[in-house]
């Protein structure tokens, strides 16, 4: 097992990041592909990634039960642009910047039920991260496997008050800050924790996990969640008039079988916003939910390159229904895709 091997399989798994298709768990960066084999050289000192994410949300939940596909469509598209230095004993420091174009069709944000939906939309960058990264065990030839530990901050670099019309009828029109799906930051500057860890089992087929916390110590951001109408009473009793700025968390897990210059691989992953925060309060609206999917994905090696595509396939949704979301149901996505290359620079 090769040092190299170590480096190559951090920068992915210190890349990955929300969502899996649940528009209550917001993006923070994008997602590069599970790599575990000799694609780092000893004098390579940077790796760039351009990875791409996209998916539309028609299917409305309310807690774990499926309502209808047409009360909101939410479509998430998200440009990542990510840099990792490699340093000298293991350590490593990643720069992620994303870029969204998001939208959000729907009649209840606008003029109700015998109004003609509507569509609000966001555009710009997201919420930059930075973070360094240390592999806890000496690379040697005879290790199998290892553990990597990564400490970072998210900053409010997105726009988290974006705003667009919305419709009341044909012929009035309010501005206002955009849903909390498709803002583009939340506002509030985070601490990110990862823990990331494989073994190999032989040459061709490789175990591995990640863990990601982001800790968002911000309560509430101060942007309206009302879009432009007064407060009702629920909502003024429920502190939900204005956004909250909520922690995040995923695990994902799987395993890659490589074939010469193809990779096959197969995951799983959980990622949530929770109810509760690990630091600071918990008032303001929003929408704690969690998302279970499969995440199968191939990635094509040339000598300085690499090219991937993901799908995801959620196979369990759940929003949870109290105050803080105002018992409003949440938008899933059926499909989650990614796609994009790596370059050795």
């Amino acid at each position: 097992m090769k040092k190299l091997v170590l480096f190559s399989f951090g920068l992915v798994l210190s890349m990955h990041a929300f969502t899996q298709g649940c528009v209550a768990i917001r993006n923070v960066a994008g997602v590069s592909p599970d790599l575990l084999f000799n694609n780092v050289k000893p004098n390579d000192k940077l790796i760039f990634n351009i990875t791409n994410r996209y998916f539309e949300a028609p299917k409305t939940y309310r807690g774990d039960k499926y309502i209808t596909d047409t009360l909101v469509r939410n479509k998430i598209y998200t440009l990542n642009l990510s840099l990792l230095r490699l340093l000298h004993d293991g350590w490593s420091i990643g720069f992620s910047v994303p870029i969204s174009a998001n939208s959000r069709e729907n009649y209840a944000d606008h003029g109700g039920l015998k109004e003609p939906k509507h569509t609000t939309r966001a555009f710009g960058l997201g919420d930059i991260r930075i973070a360094v990264y240390k592999w806890l065990l000496a690379a040697t030839p005879y290790n199998k496997g290892n553990i990597q530990l990564g400490l970072g901050l998210k900053l409010p670099s997105g726009d988290y008050k974006y705003q667009d019309y919305f419709f009341r009828n044909d012929s009035t029109k309010v501005l206002a800050p955009v849903d909390q799906a498709i803002q583009l930051g939340d506002g509030g500057t985070g601490i990110t924790a990862e823990l990331s860890a494989f073994y190999s089992l032989n040459k061709s087929i490789h175990l591995f996990m990640n863990a990601y916390y982001l800790v968002n110590p911000r309560e509430q951001n101060g942007v309206s969640n009302l879009k432009g109408r007064n407060p009702t009473s629920s909502e003024i009793n429920n502190n939900t008039t204005v956004m909250s700025v909520p922690d995040q968390y995923s695990v994902r897990g799987g395993a890659n079988l490589q074939f010469q210059n193809i990779i096959f691989s197969a995951a799983i992953r959980y990622e949530a916003v929770p109810v509760n925060d690990l630091i600071g309060g918990n008032k303001g609206f929003r929408r704690a939910a969690s998302i279970a999917s499969f995440e199968p994905g191939i990635t094509y090696r040339m000598e300085n390159t690499l090219t991937f595509a993901y799908v995801g396939l959620p196979f369990k949704r759940n929003i949870v229904q109290n105050s803080q979301n105002n018992m409003t149901p949440a938008g899933f996505a059926n499909y989650l895709f990614y796609f994009g290359a790596q370059f050795k620079l």
